[in-house]
């Protein structure tokens, strides 16, 4: 078996895993636990996450050589520029406040997984922008 797969198998359980854990902490009402995951194929170049409660975005992201992409909240510029390793798999957390918008765009190609993260309460979006 393909050691990328591989890793890309165990990344997987270790995030799935690390939400069932946060999932199992939070016992109140007002609990950081709406979720909503994405991917792993882009059509476009650009993922637009928001939230109207404080949110974290989680990415798990693999690129082909010369891949990079830049996380950016309007009004803050950009606050990120990863260049992706060639067909490695990475990670990136970034937070955003209610009612900002992160977007993350790529130049490249990239495959791979947003996780968006919540209060239960909220309204959350991430989608795919032309």
């Amino acid at each position: 078996m393909n050691i990328q797969v591989i890793l890309t198998a165990v990344t997987i359980v270790i995030i799935v895993s690390a939400v069932a854990i946060l999932l199992s902490m939070q016992k109140d009402e007002e609990t950081f636990s709406k979720i909503i995951t994405v991917g792993p194929i882009w059509t476009s170049d650009t993922w637009s996450c928001t939230s109207n409660k404080d949110f974290l975005v989680y990415g798990v992201l693999r690129g082909l050589e010369g891949t990079q992409i830049s996380i950016s909240i309007p009004d803050l510029g950009t606050q990120s520029l990863y260049t992706l390793d060639n067909g490695k798999m990475q990670t990136f957390t970034i937070g955003g406040q209610s009612e900002q918008t992160a977007i993350i765009t790529r130049t490249g190609l990239v495959t791979g997984w947003l996780t968006l993260q919540t209060m239960s309460d909220a309204n959350a979006s991430c989608v795919q922008t032309p």
